[in-house]
Parts: C-alpha cells; structure tokens; sequence
C-alpha cells in the first residue's frame, strides 16, 4: 500500500455511501473530495483545496483543483485520484 493510501476499510466504507445516496464527500491529506453518480455513466470525482461552501451548500467552484470521470464501480470512484 502506498505511504499516503487510504487503507482498503474506509474506501469500502465510503463505497457503500456512495452506492446509497449517489454522493459522497471527504477529506485526504488535507484536500477534500465530492464525489458524485454521474447523469450518463460513472462517477464525477471533484478535488478541492478548501471546504467552503456556497449559500447552496456546494463546493466552491474556484477551489476546484482537479476533476474527471471515473467509469468503474464504486470502490473505483473513490480511489480514482487518490
């Protein structure tokens, strides 16, 4: 397992989530993480440098750091940019 991995317990954990309620939100060596089923096929996976939030309670758009499509499972979701 890499030094800066999440270990294998908390991506299941955060699968399960997400499988359940479509979306799913956390924190990695201090970057925070939206994850989301996508309208189409897969999983859109935001990353961003800070948690504020908007009045709508969404991320800011201009602490967006990195994004992309994931099209595997779940479990593949959450690892996909870790």
């Amino acid at each position: 397992m890499k030094e800066n991995s999440m270990n294998k317990a908390k991506i299941r954990n955060l699968a399960t989530i997400l499988n359940s309620s479509k979306t799913v939100r956390f924190t990695h060596n201090n970057f925070f993480y939206e994850i989301l089923k996508s309208a189409d096929t897969g999983y859109v996976v935001n990353i961003y440098s800070s948690n504020e939030l908007d009045e709508y309670g969404e991320y800011l758009e201009e602490n967006c750091i990195d994004g992309g499509l994931c099209t595997g499972n779940t479990e593949n979701a959450i690892e996909f940019m870790l």
